[in-house]
């Protein structure tokens, strides 16, 4: 009997021990983390502040708290641009308060290397590279990169960029070394079968009598022109254009968790300290679109853009600027039909011009039509594109069909027209960028009243912010993109960079566009003065514009908005010649009793 109720008693004990084990472990819980003091110092609180939502109020205090949201995965898919072209898609997920959640998707924009002049060869070239990249882009996205940033905290922009871009350059040295031993292979057979080759030449020629080599007849030619060549495409590896579009995701998926607008986050990873107001950036919108794949003998402008005076605001200007552009198409469509009308893959016109002069009097005849004045209301902006009519045979520019200038003939050509259209403020990519000597020139000619800006003259971001800027060729603008392997990081830096050697910020869209705005948040968070948005239609160019409206409407209204000052235009001098030394004459080491030792 005795050993009986001496069994319910160990089980009893038993029971005690272990809940007493188990208040324990929750008392040691609640030290470590805190929440009943927590709760009790809501409590005493929230009485006092009289919240209208208590459960609201107190969710608010307690996710002060919570852990720091991590990456979970990235999921990317092909997508579609405004041109039809594949693209890249992509997703970043996060754990938030114990929940995974979907933070932000973006569209990679995409842009067309090839000019629209290009062969149709050469264009389907790119169309299937550019299939292939975006395949690729997906795979490293679904793999390598979503396991790299599983746990990394997203708000960390560059350790964000750095991995991402570490994977790919190690994906590409190896694709390079793999290569690189292949063609070893392959040049040591071709030259064991030349050998053979020489070998049983030489003995099937023994005994033959050897006929003297004839002298090459012909007309004496013209000594060839020296021509610096474009520089070779950037050979990127496949699927690279996966850095941009996790970049731009990552930078939006931050921005949602520390609840404020994108061009804040941006602003504050781009200044040191948090800027209280903000500028919105003047629009360049492009009325007319010329160039050699277009009507007319015009190759040396691509792009007629107009760009509202500093202070004049987004709505007022916008609303002129589409004005503008419908009466330049009733003018368009009373001589030659509604099909002048239609507009290209940027939104813009495309009429048949011959001559800039043509393009530059539509512009300003449509300005003055509204009763304002061209070059004090609205300013015009040309994009040039000097590589795409640059004619390396002859080494000359054939600025219209059939006509064509040397470097140093372009030098005037620029001056010439731009003393006649005082109204135009800005060229961009007026000559090459091996044509140094001619661009300052240029500069020097055109500065002190017009940006000459950079574009194709630059290397992408990535490259260009280990630079060396050098006086011997200088801009006053800069255009960036947000595409391919352009990630945020790079464009922060440049951006610093190229502003500290004197050049104003240009944002660009692409040919191939997105409903994406991150563009527009991008430009204000820079504090960019211009942003290239395309024409003044299509779907995928207002959605820039209306973001734009949106954000100069909640600055003001805000009290952040601050107005842009009137444009400088620095004076840009060509580097001092270096002076010829005479035969014999001391060096200025020599004459200092120094000289450097090699």
């Amino acid at each position: 009997m005795s050993s009986l109720s001496a069994k319910p008693s160990r089980e009893k004990e038993k029971e005690v021990r272990e809940m007493y084990d188990l208040k324990q472990k929750v008392l040691m819980y609640y030290k470590e983390n805190g929440v009943p003091q927590k709760m009790e110092d809501i409590l005493n609180t929230m009485y006092a502040d009289d919240p209208d939502d208590p459960y609201g109020h107190v969710a608010n205090y307690f996710e002060s708290f919570s852990k720091t949201p991590t990456i979970t995965k990235l999921l990317a898919r092909e997508a579609f641009d405004s041109k039809g072209q594949p693209t890249v898609q992509t997703e970043v997920y996060c754990v938030v308060k114990n929940f995974e959640q979907l933070l932000a998707t973006a569209t990679l924009s995409s842009q067309n290397w090839l000019p629209d002049s290009a062969r149709q060869e050469d264009k389907d070239t790119e169309d299937a590279e550019r299939q292939e990249f975006v395949t690729a882009a997906v795979e490293h996205v679904n793999g390598s990169l979503s396991a790299a940033l599983k746990g990394v905290d997203p708000k960390n922009q560059k350790e964000v960029d750095q991995i991402i871009y570490e994977i790919i350059e190690r994906m590409r040295l190896k694709e390079v070394e793999e290569r690189v031993a292949k063609e070893q292979e392959l040049a040591a057979q071709q030259e064991e079968e030349q050998a053979a080759a020489l070998a049983a030449e030489e003995a099937n020629s023994k005994g033959k009598a050897k006929s003297p080599p004839k002298s090459p007849k012909g007309k004496g030619k013209a000594p060839a022109v020296a021509v610096i060549p474009d520089e070779p495409k950037e050979e990127m590896y496949k699927g690279s254009n996966c850095l941009g579009a996790v970049s731009i995701t990552v930078c939006q998926a931050a921005a949602q968790l520390k609840k404020v607008e994108l061009y804040e986050h941006i602003a504050s990873l781009r200044f040191e300290k948090m800027p209280s107001k903000f500028c919105v950036p003047l629009p360049m919108v492009t009325i007319l679109q010329s160039g050699k794949a277009f009507p007319g003998k015009l190759n040396c402008v691509k792009e007629f853009m107009l760009v509202p005076k500093p202070g004049m605001p987004v709505q007022e200007a916008m609303r002129h600027m589409t004005t503008i552009s419908n009466n330049i198409a009733k003018g368009l469509m009373a001589k030659a039909g509604i099909i002048q009308k239609n507009v290209n893959d940027l939104g813009s016109l495309c009429p048949q011009i011959d001559r800039p002069e043509q393009g530059l009097d539509m512009l300003q005849d449509a300005i003055t039509g509204l009763e304002l004045t061209p070059g004090e209301d609205f300013h015009i902006v040309l994009n040039c594109g000097a590589h795409e009519w640059f004619d390396a045979e002859k080494g000359k520019y054939e600025v219209i069909g059939g006509l064509q200038k040397s470097y140093e003939d372009m030098v005037e050509f620029w001056a010439e027209l731009l003393g006649r259209y005082p109204s135009v403020i800005g060229l961009i990519d007026p000559i090459r960028q091996q044509e140094k000597k001619q661009w300052m020139e240029i500069c020097d000619r055109l500065s002190e009243r017009c940006f000459i800006i950079g574009e194709n003259v630059y290397s992408r971001p990535g490259l260009l912010k280990h630079d060396e800027l050098t006086e011997e060729f200088v801009s006053s603008g800069v255009v960036f993109r947000l595409e391919q392997m352009n990630q945020v990081t790079d464009i922060l830096d440049c951006a610093k960079k190229m502003e500290e050697a004197g050049n104003q910020i240009i944002l660009s869209s692409c040919q191939g566009e997105t409903s994406d705005t991150q563009i527009v948040d991008m430009a204000v968070g820079l504090n960019a003065r211009f942003i290239k948005v395309g024409g003044p239609s299509r779907g995928e160019r207002i959605a820039k514009i209306n973001r734009l409206l949106q954000l100069e409407d909640n600055l003001s209204k805000q009290g952040k908005l601050s107005p842009l000052e009137p444009h400088a235009f620095p004076k840009i001098s060509p580097p001092p010649v270096p002076e010829e030394e005479e035969p014999g004459s001391e060096t200025a080491s020599q004459r200092s009793g120094s000289g450097r030792k090699k």
